[in-house]
């Protein structure tokens, strides 16, 4: 008879004691797992549709935005064919992106993160300052907001970038799809210069591993003030 007590007492401490410990080694395995990869949670939900090795990692908290009055005029009074550029910070919108083939007119802030990229397109930080040469100037937006028609942009048409400092028109050489891993088409070259755009490849479910986009060349600069090299500040 007090064999079977026993018994039963040591089921009931079984009973008992058994959701603790399994809550215990869950709570275990969530921390082991939040140490080992914290990164790539981040990216899952942040940067999920992007080249990952063109984002510039920041906090949002406290990032100071600055929204610029950028002049879209095509006719400005006087331009220079080379000219001073206005290095931007990390935050600012420092251009207006025009494809009117495709009715594409968003706002281009320097930069990538999640605020960002909800408020327009956004230029990687290790990629050519717009009027640069060489270089490549890399800006990608989400496929659901102000990229959604970047699809429509075909070879031959015109892009427009506006910023403070000048004005430049390309025309697209290439339409490009390329996967997340693919680095050609976003590297600085070693001479020319091109605009690159691009998004993720619509895809319904999971991670889009395919991005696709335009390759652009110039075909007009127009800067608003000429630079020292070429006779001084106007």
């Amino acid at each position: 008879m007090a064999e079977q007590t026993e018994k039963k007492r040591g089921s009931k401490a079984i009973l008992i004691l058994t959701p603790f410990l399994l809550l215990l080694l869950t709570g275990g395995i969530l921390i082991l797992c939040y140490s080992l990869a914290p990164t790539h949670r981040l990216q899952k939900y942040l940067n999920i549709a992007f080249m990952d090795n063109l984002k510039t990692t920041a906090q949002t908290d406290g990032l100071h935005i600055i929204e610029n009055d950028i002049s879209t005029n095509d006719t400005p009074s006087e331009t220079f064919d080379a000219g001073e550029i206005i290095y931007p910070t990390f935050g600012e919108q420092y251009a207006m992106l025009q494809i009117e083939s495709a009715d594409i007119y968003v706002s281009v802030y320097y930069g990538v993160n999640a605020e960002l990229l909800e408020r327009g397109a956004c230029q990687s930080t290790q990629s050519a300052i717009i009027g640069e040469n060489p270089g490549n100037t890399v800006i990608d937006a989400h496929v659901t907001t102000f990229f959604s028609e970047l699809g429509k942009v075909k070879t031959g048409d015109t892009v427009k970038l506006y910023t403070k400092y000048g004005r430049f028109v390309y025309k697209v050489t290439e339409q490009i799809e390329f996967s997340k891993e693919d680095k050609r088409y976003l590297t600085v070259p070693k001479e020319g210069e091109y605009l690159t755009l691009y998004t993720c490849k619509p895809q319904v479910l999971g991670s889009p591993d395919q991005r696709v986009g335009v390759r652009c060349e110039p075909v007009e600069k127009q800067f608003y003030a000429q630079s020292k090299q070429e006779g001084g500040t106007q």
